[in-house]
């Protein structure tokens, strides 16, 4: 008597994913995709273990946006900056780095997790709870002590007293600057900052501003020029990616960077996941 057959009924090989990005009539496969991805976000010049984290980062947010290629995704830093085959040669290591990562994502609780992901920390990651208020278990504050050879880690941006009323939108006094304070939160970004009659959180500030991050200092002794100190480059939840290239420097391989910036998570092949298909 010969073995079952086993059941089939439903399930089927999984179709190649096709990535629809806004402003480009036609999709790409997703391996082109995160090429294309990796070459915009990450300087080619980053070791090779930091460009593969990036990548299997990249690779994970656009399956996530995306829900596996069934919606469209931003080619700009709202999502993911993203450089077209036609605007791109590939520089060999990022070849590299997609190919030795091909189809692998990271999940938690077998599900894709959002690897946001910046580019300088203030040596420090910000929570996902520091930043949006959700607790969210492998966005968390981690050292990030690498950032401080970035470029982008330090930044002085000044205004004229008449710039920054305009930016605020209401005029400010003597009293608004000798009343003002900066609420650290535990990454040391500022979580608020209050004057006379007025509030806002520090993510207001840096829009309102034009900041790179919410790690500020206000100088306002010369009331006519007031000048603003920032440390860092972007949201700073997730991976940092001068943090993820000083590791790699250091030795680590992309197993350690993305276990570093995305605890209790693990790396698996996104087939494994991927809802209506044959499990390999």
């Amino acid at each position: 008597m010969s073995a079952p057959e086993p059941e089939t009924d439903n399930v089927v090989a999984c179709e190649p994913i096709l990535i629809r990005v806004e402003g480009h009539a036609e999709p790409f496969p997703l391996e082109d995709y995160v090429k294309g991805v990796v070459q915009a976000e990450m300087p080619a010049t980053f070791k090779l273990e930091a460009l593969k984290a990036q990548a299997i980062a990249a690779r994970t947010f656009a399956l996530k946006t995306t829900n596996f290629g069934s919606k469209s995704i931003k080619p700009t830093t709202s999502h993911q900056a993203f450089i077209s085959p036609s605007e791109r040669i590939s520089p060999p290591n990022i070849a590299q780095a997609i190919t030795e990562t091909a189809s692998q994502i990271l999940t938690y609780n077998n599900e894709l997790i959002t690897a946001m992901f910046f580019s300088t920390s203030n040596g420090k990651t910000e929570s996902a709870k520091g930043y949006s208020g959700n607790d969210i278990p492998y966005l968390v504050i981690t050292d990030s002590l690498g950032d401080t050879i970035s470029p982008k880690f330090n930044n002085t941006k000044t205004f004229t007293l008449k710039e920054w009323n305009e930016a605020f939108g209401f005029n400010w006094t003597a009293d608004h600057f000798k009343t003002l304070v900066l609420t650290p939160n535990e990454s040391q970004r500022v979580k608020q900052m209050t004057t006379t009659q007025h509030e806002w959180t520090g993510r207001e500030i840096r829009d309102i501003l034009g900041l790179p991050s919410t790690d500020f200092e206000i100088d306002a002794s010369n009331p006519n020029l007031i000048t603003v100190s920032t440390k860092g480059y972007g949201h700073g939840v997730g991976m940092s990616q001068y943090g993820a290239n000083a590791m790699a420097q250091e030795g680590s391989k992309v197993e350690e960077i993305l276990k570093h910036y995305y605890p209790k998570t693990e790396i698996k092949n996104f087939q494994s996941i991927q809802p209506g298909c044959l499990k390999p």
